[in-house]
C-alpha cells in the first residue's frame, strides 16, 4: 500500500521527476485548471442569477455544506479542487527552479484564495462587492494560468525543435 501511493505522489512532489519533465510537466495539471475555472466561473453565475442562498451568517462551514443548495455545495467543492491543484502546481514549478513559473502560480494561487474568501463572505452576509470580487479574482487567475500554460507550451516548442549543429553554422556553402 504505501508502494503504490509513494507511486502515486513521487511524480508530484520528485523534483528530479519535475526537473526530467521540464515545464511540459506543468501543461497536463494547468489545463485542468483551467477547465476547473470555468466550471467554477459558470456555477458562480448560475448561482448570482437564478440560486437563493440561504441565510449561513451564523454557521460553520460543515454546515454551509450540509445545508446549502447543490449548486453552493459544487460551486465549494470545486474551488477546494482548485486550490489543491494550485498547490501542486506551485510544487511542481518550485521543483523546476523556474522563477518566472513560481511567480505567476503564485499569483494565480493568490488570486484563488481571495476569491475563495470572497466567496465565504459572500455567503455569510451577501454583499454584493464580495460577488464582484470573486469574478475579478477569478479572471486574474484565469489570466494566470493562460500565461502558465503558453510558457509551458513554447519551452516544450523549444525542447522538439531541431537544433542546428555547429558545423553547419561555421560551414557555409557558398
Amino acid at each position: 500500500m504505501l508502494g503504490m501511493l509513494q507511486g502515486l505522489c513521487m511524480p508530484i512532489f520528485s523534483g528530479k521527476v519535475a526537473r526530467d519533465r521540464g515545464p511540459a510537466g506543468l501543461r497536463p495539471l494547468c489545463l485542468i485548471v483551467l477547465i476547473a475555472l470555468v466550471v467554477q466561473f459558470v456555477l458562480g453565475t448560475i448561482l448570482n442569477l437564478y440560486v437563493e442562498i440561504p441565510d449561513f451568517s451564523h454557521a460553520t462551514y460543515i454546515q454551509e455544506i450540509e445545508k446549502a443548495p447543490g449548486f453552493l455545495t459544487a460551486h465549494a467543492l470545486v474551488g477546494v479542487v482548485l486550490l489543491a491543484a494550485a498547490v501542486l502546481l506551485l510544487i511542481q514549478a518550485a521543483a523546476l527552479r523556474a522563477p518566472v513559473l513560481v511567480t505567476m502560480l503564485t499569483t494565480g494561487l493568490a488570486a484563488l484564495l481571495g476569491a475563495f474568501i470572497a466567496g465565504e463572505i459572500f455567503v455569510k452576509n451577501g454583499a454584493d462587492t464580495a460577488s464582484l470580487w470573486m469574478s475579478l479574482l477569478t479572471g486574474v487567475a484565469l489570466t494566470t494560468y493562460i500565461g502558465v500554460q503558453a510558457l509551458a507550451g513554447t519551452a516544450t516548442r523549444r525542447q522538439a525543435a531541431p537544433q542546428p549543429d555547429s558545423y553547419s553554422r561555421t560551414h557555409t556553402v557558398g
